[in-house]
């Protein structure tokens, strides 16, 4: 569907015939991947993974500790024999699959090692060894579903982990080091991303998004920092400037991260630490319209460079957002009103309003979309 629209909005701007048309739709045709055999393959393989996974959960405590490790052992060797292989000869989606199964396996490895020798490590332990073992693995991998495979591993990881530094550490200390380690994480995504360009453009560009993604949902969550009750003893000090820092370093090689949007990236990224760190250096009490209305402020802003580089669904999904938080709004500032029949009839309609806004948005921004993609292209 999608591709007989660019054919026709090609034809409607002269650049093709209808002629061409058909002959480009014809070698689409015969050169489409088969989606239903993948996803049978995929059925398949799933289904004869949780079968043996039944059978050896069924018997695993009649399996000596040695058997376990050495068929561990064997299986590790027998993937990575066929990924090195299958590299050779070009690749393709097996040589892809093997890669993610591979990666996958790692984790399993390291909890089954952690059970025979009863480490009693943390799952944060483990999942940071995972994270820096498979990290050269990631460099073979050329899909985007590998990347944002890998992106949801490393997030998990770096999350867990930071989540446990900031519980041990001193309470005078807590609010620097979690503005710092919330900073870093999407420079440590940019930073992958920069890493990758040369082994896949794919799995790079998946990870730039990601970081993007991170930007604005850090963003977004610091607005509501607002809400608090903030005292001295909750005032960011040197997380400040190690924030600071952090954001320089993909600021200098905005060129080489960002390309033609590296204008925007380097705005965003200022964005982002202003709006996570400004209500945590100075004193206030719970602010609810200000921190209302910095989210929308951070919405209205990610969705422009969500339009600004031609991502259509991020800005439909932030436009939307952007309406839900309107009315998240009114019921937080004018919630007493709610007890009464105008406050309810106020709130519906401004719901209904905001909901026909998004959608005659939407469908206007659609067509300009796909009039730009057309000329792009």
């Amino acid at each position: 569907m999608r591709l007989n629209r660019r054919l026709e909005a090609w034809i409607r701007a002269g650049i093709i015939d209808e002629s061409t048309s058909d002959r480009i739709r014809a070698f689409e045709e015969a050169h489409k991947r088969p989606t239903a055999l993948y996803a049978l393959v995929g059925l398949g393989a799933l289904a004869i993974g949780i079968g043996f996974v039944a059978i050896v959960a069924a018997n695993w405590d009649a399996i000596p500790s040695a058997v376990k490790l050495g068929v561990d052992l064997l299986i590790g060797a027998v993937l990575a024999f066929g990924i090195e292989r299958l590299l050779r000869r070009d690749g393709g989606w097996g040589a892809e699959a093997l890669v993610m199964v591979y990666y996958l396996f790692v984790l399993a490895s390291i909890g089954l090692i952690g059970q025979v020798y009863q480490l009693g490590s943390p799952l944060r332990v483990a999942l940071g060894v995972w994270s820096l073992a498979t990290l050269p693995l990631l460099f073979l991998a050329r899909s985007r579903f590998a990347g944002g495979l890998w992106a949801a591993g490393l997030i998990t990881t770096y999350v867990a982990n930071a989540y446990e530094w900031i519980e041990l550490a001193k309470d005078a200390d807590r609010p620097d080091l979690s503005v710092s380690l919330g900073v870093a994480l999407p420079v440590l995504i940019l930073s992958l991303s920069w890493m990758l360009r040369r082994s896949s453009d794919k799995v790079s560009r998946t990870f730039q998004e990601v970081a993007w993604v991170t930007l604005a949902v850090g963003a977004f969550a610091g607005s509501f920092a607002w809400y608090a009750h903030i005292k001295s003893e909750h005032l960011v000090t040197w997380g400040a400037g190690v924030a600071i820092a952090f954001v320089a370093m993909p600021i200098l090689l905005r060129g080489a991260l960002f390309g033609k949007h590296a204008g925007l990236a380097t705005a965003s990224l200022i964005v982002f630490v202003m709006t996570i760190a400004a209500p945590l250096v100075v004193t206030h009490g719970s602010l609810e319209l200000v921190g209302g209305l910095v989210s929308l402020a951070v919405l209205g802003f990610f969705a422009f460079a969500a339009y600004s580089i031609g991502h259509r669904a991020a800005f439909s999904l932030l436009t939307a957002a952007i309406g839900i938080r309107m009315v998240t709004i009114y019921f937080e500032v004018f919630g007493s009103l709610m007890s009464t029949g105008v406050g309810m009839v106020t709130g519906g309609v401004l719901t209904l309003l905001v909901a026909w806004l998004w959608a005659r948005t939407s469908s206007r921004l659609k067509d300009t979309f796909e009039e730009e993609k057309s000329h792009a292209q």
